[in-house]
């Protein structure tokens, strides 16, 4: 009996011998048999993979993209046989073009087979083929018995020729203290963020070109430096840090950078600029009588003063008592608003009308928020004794803010007597030495004292609750008198001197850290627009304007002799001039720019566009996005700034249908809809057009009627 070798593959002669007798003779013999080896396993295509290149390259066919098995036949009989050719590109057998339409699994395990894409603009070839092993019919694919041709799909890919872009290119102003004692600005993407379809956030890169001149950036996670480049990434992770240098008398800084995505392709040079503010005491010793009442610290912010910023305070006794030689607000935490510089902390002074010595305390500013303390972090104050009714010190109130900066002194001032003020500030009442009738300064805002049997005199009551509720503060502006509350109430005087006809009051909330503002309404007609650092409304005599201000008139002055002041027309409004406010303006925006809602906006008058259009030139040539609108007022501001003509704003839902949002990141909390907030976008209309005055409408991005556009940016 013979066994035959299971992987036995060729024919195999076998030799029997024998002998062959009939009694009488004996002959030999020999038996010969032959076995044959039956292939009977069928060829299985255990990958088809296809092949992925960029247009006009060539590629490989890789077993890990293409394998023929079979486990009785071997590599170089398994055969592929092509039934369709490429039509976009060439298959190469070992260099040379591929004629006889075949090759085998060992040409692909020998990486010998190639393909080359011809370079036109198909994105899809393939070409079809039969597996053999030259025995059996058929082969088998996912577990089935094939005959027919097979495809072989080849992705090509388009070559990307387009740089990623700018979608988001703000100011970096939002300033904190970091855990080690350092302040820091992170730098995200809702300061910074570019796109692009075909490349990934991770290979969006931000190359450095110019690396700030007064701090450096840092990696959060490494905590290395950052000298070369970062991710799009890294600004969604929240990874990159720029690192602010105190010691420094700077409050900005600027970096310049540029886009590139993996295939080289880069967009032009972008400069981010990173601004802060420095808080400190504009004084860093006061010597006060002990009969002064209160005693109001001046707390300055200079720099970047458009966003909101606080600062704690801390009293340190030294000699002086709390409770007995003076008395603070219980709110430790000062608020600057947006475009206020400078902020009062008051401190009431007790006078007891003993003789003893002077006594002194310190007040320390710490836990700065979107802010760096300055170097006047402490002011030391002196309470001088009034050594039998007389206090004398070394310098007159005068005389220090002129002659000594660092050193300020007060005096009690004599019922009916005013302040010393400055050129173009309001009188403030001052009130005489603490009695038992006043109330108590509260809080760490802009309080001054006042006498309450002088407001008992002036009749203040709620509107329909019969409440009578007394002013925070008092000021008196020539013939007009601003009254401060804590709350939301609404009031009418009852005086003798100011009818209820004719004046308004509205009074806002006084909240930590919520804003505090106080308005006094004016008639429409003559409402004159206030500069950013006026922290109070304006009051007396109001201008009468010959005519309305239009674009026509745009430039020219009017005088008004009652009032001896100037004012002078931007072509939306009068506003009050002077070579102050003029010195201002030409800080806060470029010429041609005019500023609003702490923005600077210009009118693009010379070209129709469309939206994407309108938006490309506000980022590149203008360096900004198309405007954002914050209020009403805002809205009616920019419709007269247009001239009262239709235009493009950064309202749209490209990235998220449905999701409205505007272009530079900005929240959505103010929108006039023609015909309603849309839920869904319709037939690409994905961007915004001011149509009216009060009617906004959602149109096509990149087609249809051009229109003018306004762009803005961040003062």
């Amino acid at each position: 009996m013979v066994a035959q070798e299971p992987m036995l593959k060729a024919a195999l002669p076998l030799f029997a011998r024998f002998l062959i007798s009939n009694g009488l003779c004996t002959k030999h013999g020999v038996l010969e048999i032959t076995l044959e080896a039956v292939d009977r396993a069928l060829p299985v295509v255990t990958r088809n993979e296809g092949l992925r290149l960029a247009r006009g390259a060539m590629g490989l066919l890789s077993p890990d993209l293409l394998q023929l098995t079979d486990p009785d036949t071997p590599a170089e009989n398994l055969t592929f046989l092509l039934a369709q050719l490429p039509r976009h590109g060439q298959l190469y057998l070992r260099g040379t073009v591929l004629l006889p339409h075949s090759f085998t699994q060992w040409d692909v395990d020998s990486r010998n087979v190639a393909y080359q894409h011809s370079g036109g603009d198909s994105q899809v070839d393939r070409f079809t083929f039969v597996a053999t092993d030259g025995t059996n019919q058929g082969f088998i694919v996912d577990g089935r018995v094939w005959q027919d041709p097979v495809p072989f799909t080849i992705q090509v890919d388009q070559l990307d020729k387009t740089a990623p872009r700018i979608t988001r290119l703000h100011s970096a102003s939002q300033v904190g203290l970091l855990k080690n004692g350092c302040y820091g600005i992170y730098i995200t993407s809702h300061v910074l963020k570019a796109s692009d379809p075909d490349t990934e956030d991770d290979e969006i890169i931000f190359k450095i070109l110019r690396g700030p001149l007064h701090g450096h950036l840092e990696n959060t996670t490494t905590g290395e430096l950052i000298c070369e480049k970062f991710s799009q990434k890294d600004l969604n992770s929240k990874t990159v840090l720029y690192i602010v240098n105190p010691s420094l008398e700077v409050n900005s800084d600027i970096m310049e950078f540029q886009i590139m995505d993996p295939a080289g392709n880069s967009a032009a040079p972008q400069i981010l600029e990173l601004r802060w503010s420095h808080v400190e005491w504009s004084q860093t010793e006061y010597e006060v009588c002990e009969n002064v009442g209160v005693l109001p610290l001046e707390v300055t912010r200079r720099g970047c003063t458009m966003e909101s910023a606080f600062v704690g305070v801390k009293v340190n006794q030294v000699s002086a008592t709390v409770g007995k030689d003076f008395s603070v607000t219980p709110s430790k935490l000062i608020q600057f608003d947006s475009g206020m510089s400078t902020k009062m902390w008051n401190i009431a002074i007790t006078y007891d009308g003993l003789e003893e010595d002077d006594e002194v305390f310190e007040v320390i500013l710490n836990s700065p928020v979107n802010a760096v303390l300055g170097t006047k972090t402490k002011a030391a104050v002196k309470i001088l004794d009034s050594k039998g009714g007389q206090c004398h010190p070394s310098y007159s109130f005068s005389q220090s803010r002129h002659n000594a900066p660092e050193k300020g002194i007060w005096q009690p001032l004599s019922p009916g007597s005013s302040s010393p003020t400055t050129s173009g500030s309001l009188h403030l009442e001052r009130r005489p030495p603490p009695s038992s009738k006043q109330l108590p300064v509260t809080r760490g805002d802009t309080l001054w004292g006042f006498d309450s049997a002088a407001l008992s005199r002036r009749k203040l009551g709620t509107r329909g609750n019969g409440k009578v509720v007394l002013p925070s503060s008092v000021y008196r502006n020539g013939t007009d008198t601003i009254y401060t509350y804590h709350g939301m109430v609404s009031l009418k005087l009852e005086g003798d001197n100011f009818p209820t006809h004719k004046r308004k009051v509205k009074v806002a909330t006084l909240s930590e850290p919520q804003k505090t503002t106080q308005v006094a309404e004016l008639p429409q007609a003559d409402k004159v627009e206030s500069t950013p650092d006026s922290h109070f409304p304006r009051q007396g005599q109001l201008p009468s304007f010959p005519k309305n201000c239009t674009v026509e008139l745009k430039g020219l002055f009017h005088f008004e002799e009652s009032i001896q002041k100037l004012y002078q027309c931007n072509g939306v409004a009068w506003k009050s001039w002077s070579p102050q406010t003029k010195e201002l303006e030409d800080k806060s925006c470029p010429a041609g720019w005019h500023l609003h809602s702490g923005y600077c906006h210009t009118l693009i008058t010379e070209q129709r566009s469309t939206w994407n259009t309108a938006a490309q030139s506000c980022r590149e040539q203008f360096l900004g996005n198309l405007v954002t609108v914050f209020s009403r007022k805002h809205m009616q501001w920019l419709w007269d700034f247009s001239r009262r003509k239709p235009f493009w704003i950064g309202l749209n839902d490209q990235e998220h249908a449905g999701r409205w949002e505007w272009i530079g990141g900005e929240a959505v909390p103010f929108a006039i809809w023609k015909r309603g907030r849309p839920q869904h976008s319709k037939f690409g209309r994905n961007c915004v057009l001011v149509q009216r005055l009060w009617k906004w409408q959602a149109k096509h991005c990149g087609k249809g009627k051009a229109y003018h556009f306004v762009c803005s940016r961040k003062l």
